[in-house]
Formats: C-alpha cells, structure tokens, sequence
C-alpha cells in the first residue's frame, strides 16, 4: 500500500500534546486515539478508508504537524483531509485576541501562561458525529463515555488495519439507523439514549440536511437541534462549541464548566447555571475558550490536591 506524508502549519501559538492532554483516551477509539504524543483514525474520503496518523514535528510558537496517510490521495482529496484535520484541530484559530483579553483578568492571565497555546479538540468530524458523540456524555462521566463510545466505534465503525495498528472511523447514519436496540444496547447505552440515536441518524438518512445548521445563528441553531428527540439545550449548546467552533456560547449548566467557575471566582462554592450565564456574559465572544481554560485549569488543581 502506498503511503504519504504532508505538512500542515497551525496558526501560532499552538500546543498539539496539550490539546490532547485533557479530553482524550490512549485506549478506546472515539474513533480518535491519542497516546504518546501520537493522535490517529481512520477517515472515509469518498470510497476508501485511509488511516491518519498526525505528530507534532514543531513548536509552540512555530508549530508544524506531519500528517502521514496510508494511501495515496489526488489533490481534491488532500483538500478534504486538510480541511478536516484543521477543523477538528483547530488550526486556523489566532488566539491572540483571547490572550490579551485574558491578560486583564488577574485570575485568567494566570491560567494563560500555565495553557499557554491550549485549544478545545473538536469533537467529531461533521454534525453527525458530533452529536451522537455528546448526546453519549449526557449525564454521566467522561471515562464512561469514552468506554461507551469505544465499543460503538469497535462494534459499528469501518476498520483498517496498517502495520498492525487499527484505525477506526465513526459509524455512519446509515448503519447506527439499521441496527436493533438490543445491538446497541450492548454498547452500555442506556435505553434513552439507544432510541435517541437511532431516532436521530434515521431522520439523516431519510434525509434531514446536517450542514444547514452550519448556516444558522446560534439561537437558530439551539431550537433546531432541540426539535431532535433526546437533545436539550446543554446538548444542542456543547453540540455547536464542540462541532461548529461556536466558541461565543457556553454551556452554564454544565457541572464541570458551574465548578470550576466557583473554583476561581466563587471561593469554591458551587454556583447556580442560572448563575454562571449571568456572570459569563462579561467574556463576551471568548466564553466558550475561557470555560474552556478554567475547566482544564481547574482540573490540573483537583490533581494537584489529590496528589498532595
């Protein structure tokens, strides 16, 4: 099998090791894995299925990622991965702006410096994938998702195996829409959230358009999304900040953007969402990154604090 490799250049600064650091895992495929400073899947581009295996071959203020291919790809298809990778990545993102909006902040210059070029990874490679993937994290941990997901992924996505290494990609509508509840209630899925599944990738088979809410403003988009069965406003809220890069949004009722908030701005006592909203209203169009850089910031304390 042929096999190539290209270059992709991040907007600076970019830490590739700590984009991963936080929200991945080194065993169950998502159908990502990260592990060693080595992130890999497989990608569908038209017929075949190509595995990806992406390092970071640069530095932080001169970043360059290596991705390598298991097989060779023309110029219209490269595009495609290129433009994949820079979105789930998030390599065209200037975080300058945020920077020297977080600079006066005492709190958020602080936690800057300890994340210096951290980026949220995106969350699924289109709409579809996204959303079945944050509608899995409703209401429990991220380690149980990741489980749950994994053995999706194992069971129902496509398969490539290169020098002994497999590479997965996500499942598509068409097979999560033709599996029984009882196959993917072996995923450990809850009843809920097998129907919601099935009930969400049958209506994108019988051709409901994804990509329109890519068209949408945010509070378009959020009703839309509501009018799946299973998705609430947290779900719709996380589906656009993870997939779409809406990172003017928050999700305030989350439990783990409410603690950390609390941590740094509360005295550690945990907030209302109602609360929160309220008082991230003054980050403006960085609410979402600067969330996102106290929940990772918050989480390295809970691992100092345990450790100690």
């Amino acid at each position: 099998m042929d096999k190539i490799s290209f270059k992709l250049l991040p907007t600076p600064p970019y830490n590739f090791n700590l984009q991963w650091k936080f929200y991945s895992s080194p065993k169950e495929p998502q159908p990502e894995i990260y592990k060693d400073g080595i992130w890999k899947r497989a990608f569908k581009i038209g017929d075949k299925l190509v595995a990806v295996k992406i390092t970071s071959i640069g530095a932080i203020e001169k970043p360059k990622l290596r991705i390598s291919v298991s097989s060779k790809l023309n110029a219209k298809e490269k595009r495609y991965l290129s433009d994949k990778i820079a979105d789930i990545f998030r390599l065209r993102d200037n975080l300058r702006a945020l920077y020297d909006f977080m600079e006066q902040d005492r709190i958020l210059r602080k936690i800057k410096k300890g994340l210096y070029g951290l980026r949220p990874p995106g969350i699924g490679a289109n709409i579809f994938e996204g959303t079945i993937r944050v509608i899995i994290q409703q209401q429990i941990s991220l380690q149980a998702a990741y489980v749950m997901t994994g053995t999706l992924v194992r069971k129902f996505g496509e398969e490539i195996e290169i020098d002994g290494e497999s590479y997965y990609d996500f499942p598509s509508p068409q097979v999560l829409a033709n599996i029984n509840e009882t196959e993917l209630r072996k995923c450990k899925l809850s009843r809920q959230k097998v129907r919601y599944i099935r009930e969400f990738a049958l209506k994108v088979v019988d051709g409901y358009d994804l990509e329109k809410i890519k068209k949408m403003n945010n509070e378009e988009a959020i009703e839309e999304l509501m009018k799946f069965k299973g998705i609430g406003r947290w779900t719709a809220e996380l589906i656009l900040i993870t997939t779409l890069e809406r990172m003017n949004l928050c999700v305030p009722d989350d439990l783990g953007a409410r603690k950390a908030i609390s941590y740094f701005y509360f005295d550690g006592k945990l907030q209302s969402g109602d609360i929160v909203r309220k008082f991230t209203e003054r980050w403006n169009k960085f609410r979402g990154w600067i969330i996102y850089y106290l929940i990772c910031a918050y989480n390295m304390e809970n691992k100092k604090r345990k450790r100690n």
